[in-house]
């Protein structure tokens, strides 16, 4: 199968990586890191270690024509991808694994087959051409707009060969809102305390506080019809905390980088959705003024 990996941060990578080496696998992403794969190859270390070789570009090749294409950029950036892959938009299955609750919506704008998936793997960036995977998570998949079942088992299987273990679920949404739960609760606390995700449940008031943040979240995404418990939510953030404690939650990474965040298409999306449905978000909206203001501070022209 020929797949193209849109975005090959560190998740992108490490989708793409394990799929090259059954698959005909090319990675677009920025150039120090994409120049570091093609002459030493891809590096994975952590929980998964493996030298994988697949292709690499900046740009979208002339001669491609995937089956597969996974969008792997930031939230805020979708649009302007699908934009860019628009010429593949009919013939491939797109396949969204990324944070926020809209990037299947606004693929689906443009590309006729789409399926919605989250993973919890934690993956980080250390360098160009290497990447850690610094905890083990699951991956749920399921159809989004006009894929049938047999399009979304063989995407399974797919990752499923690579390493990748995966589950299809017919109630994708409510998977997202999961998944959203235990990102606002993991991702703006490591990153505004600045400390892997371990700590967040190791330290009392950190965990304390992440309990709250699932609470509040997964109460917003019951009342907005996800069909989700929210004790079950609560424990899920805290067993992700743990799993991938060694892990820097990505919006620390992009802190470190100098990068924007997705804080948007995370507690945002919860304070958006909070407000649709006429609930108070308190805790997150404490955390989204907090994270907003950290990002200001650090794009702002010095």
């Amino acid at each position: 199968m020929e797949i193209l990996v849109f975005g090959a941060g560190s998740m992108g990578s490490f989708f793409g990586g394990l799929l090259s080496v059954r698959h005909d696998v090319t990675l677009i992403g920025r150039k120090d890191h994409m120049d570091a794969v093609r002459t030493h190859g891809l590096r994975i270390t952590g929980k998964t270690v493996r030298l994988v070789r697949p292709r690499t570009a900046t740009r979208i090749p002339t001669r491609a024509s995937p089956d597969l294409v996974i969008v792997a950029t930031k939230s805020y950036e979708t649009a302007a991808a699908v934009q860019s892959l628009r010429a593949f938009a009919r013939t491939a299955v797109f396949l969204t694994l990324q944070n926020g609750l809209d990037n299947a919506d606004i693929l689906a704008r443009t590309a006729t087959r789409v399926v919605a998936g989250t993973t919890a793997h934690g993956v980080m960036y250390l360098g160009p051409g290497e990447i850690r995977h610094a905890g083990l998570g699951d991956t749920t998949i399921g159809a989004w707009n006009e894929v049938g079942e047999d399009a979304v088992v063989r995407l399974r299987d797919i990752l499923d060969e690579a390493g990748i273990r995966t589950r299809i679920t017919a109630d994708i949404r409510s998977e997202l809102w999961a998944k959203l739960v235990v990102n606002a609760a993991i991702n703006p606390l490591g990153a505004l305390a600045a400390v892997p995700n371990g700590r967040l449940v190791q330290d009392p008031d950190l965990r304390r506080l992440l309990y709250d943040v699932a609470r509040e979240t997964a109460s917003v995404a019951r009342a907005a019809g996800a069909l989700v418990d929210v004790d079950d939510l609560v424990r899920r953030a805290r067993l992700v905390a743990r799993r991938t404690a060694a892990n820097r939650a990505s919006m620390l990474q992009d802190l470190d980088r100098g990068h924007r965040t997705e804080i948007d298409a995370i507690t945002g999306a919860v304070l958006r959705e909070a407000e649709r449905v006429g609930m108070q978000a308190p805790v997150n909206r404490v955390l989204f003024a907090l994270m907003k203001a950290r990002e200001a501070a650090l794009l702002q022209p010095r």
